[in-house]
This record gives C-alpha cells, structure tokens and sequence, in this order.
C-alpha cells in the first residue's frame, strides 16, 4: 500500500514537467529504438505545451517547458536521424522517411518559438502528426518483435496526448476538423492497443498492473467525451501526463523482458 501511495505522489506532484531524455549513440539498438518512440510521443507534449500558452494557463509552467524542450528535441531530433540513417544502408526510403520528418520538425520549430496562434496550432499538429509516420517509417525495416512491442507502447501513450490536444484546441476555440470521428478513432485505437500489450508474453505484475492503471486513468478522458464537459486545461494536462508517466514505467518493464531474450 504505501508503495502504491508513493507511486501515485509521485506521478501527481511531477506530472505536469516533462523531461527531453538525453541520446546515447553507443546505447543498444533497443535503446535507441525507443528514443526514436519517445520523439514521437514528446511531440505531443510540446504542443500540449504550446496550445496551454495559448489558453492563457499557466499550469505545470507550459511556457518554461516549451522554451527548455525546444532545443534539447532539436538537438535530439538530429542525433536520431543520424543514428538510424547509419543502420540504414539499402533502405533508402527508410532514410528519407528521417529527412522528411526533420523538414517537418523545423516547419514546426519555427511555429513553436512565436506567440502561439489558432492558425500555426493547427498547422503543428498536422506536422507533428505526419512526423510520427515518418519516424515510425524510418526505423521499420529495423523492427523485430521485440521492437515493435516498444512501439506499440508509444502508441499507447500518444492517444490521451492526442485526446487532450482535441479537447484544449476545443477549449481555445478552434475547429478542430472531424472532431467528433476523430477522438472515437483515438478512443477505440487506445482501446486495441492496450488490449494487444496485456495479452503480450513479456508480461509480468508489474506491467499489468500498471496497465490496468493506464486504462482507469484514460476513462477520464472518455467520461469528459461523452459528458460532453471537456473540463479545465490544467486537469486535462496533468492527466495526460500521469498517463504518459504510467506508460513510460511500462516501457521500461517490457525494455528489461526483451533485453533478456
């Protein structure tokens, strides 16, 4: 029990901050494997970031945040690139796929430094969006079971980013296009995803556990869904971000199942 309770502290006390994780070139394939996953998925976050500055909120200090991460996802961004793009050799699709994200990512960056808009929102999160298939693209002929079982976490932990995004855009006023269709494609892709991860082999306790915590923390988000009350900016971040902390410890249990097969 008192675990438990120190556990969920933590993810409520730290909640709103995220940390833009340094890369190690020497790190095994595994490793890097799910830093690339991580870039996907801190998108998400940083443009969380930006719509929060946009609503006026200065919840988990989105505007400090933002400033910090910018450069530190630059600088990873490039690393990753190049990581993959060495690995890469007669795939040279695979290797476009990076270029083409890092032109979207600087798109972005741009948008990112400025006074946060409606319009250049928008515009980010259909970069951001296609930049997750760009880097999933990139890193597939490398994939094994193994690897995909980390991506499929990432996958996992986007969707309560991407439902928050939906909602605060909402929030802030913004025509969010397909809204409605949109957020039950996210629902029910959460939905199949977590049920692909319980059933996978590399379980154990602990990743149940923590699972089964994930999905009672996303019934938040369908409950505000269907209520239709979206509910303020500063809970709808720090559950986003409970969540993604739950999913990054599940990360690291089915890391440590792999890395002994």
């Amino acid at each position: 029990m008192r675990t438990i309770l120190l556990t969920f502290f933590i993810f409520f006390t730290t909640a709103s901050a995220f940390k833009i994780d340094a890369f190690d070139p020497n790190a095994p394939l595994l490793e890097n494997f799910s830093t690339n996953c991580l870039q996907m998925t801190q998108s998400q976050q940083i443009l969380k970031a930006y719509v929060m500055i946009g609503l006026h909120s200065n919840f988990g200090n989105p505007k400090e945040n933002l400033a910090k991460a910018i450069p530190l996802y630059d600088k990873r961004a490039h690393q990753v690139r190049a990581y993959f793009q060495q690995r890469l050799e007669g795939h040279e699709d695979a290797k476009k796929a990076f270029d083409d994200a890092m032109v979207l990512w600087e798109a972005s960056k741009k948008m990112l430094e400025q006074t946060p808009t409606k319009e250049n929102a928008l515009k980010i999160k259909k970069n951001f969006l296609l930049m997750i298939k760009k880097l999933l693209a990139g890193t597939k002929p490398l994939a094994t079971p193994a690897l995909e079982l980390i991506s499929l976490t990432g996958k996992l932990c986007r969707k309560p980013m991407e439902v928050t995004i939906d909602y605060l855009l909402k929030i802030w006023g913004v025509d969010v296009k397909n809204y409605n269709e949109h957020i039950d494609t996210l629902i029910a892709n959460y939905r199949k995803n977590l049920k692909l991860l319980q059933a996978n082999r590399l379980n154990n306790e602990e990743s149940l556990r923590l699972l089964k915590q994930s999905s009672q923390e996303f019934q938040y988000f369908e409950f505000a869904y269907k209520s239709g009350k979206i509910s303020i900016p500063s809970l709808l971040s720090r559950k986003a971000d409970t969540n993604f902390k739950i999913i990054r410890e599940i990360k690291k249990v089915f890391k440590a199942q792999a890395a002994k097969e």
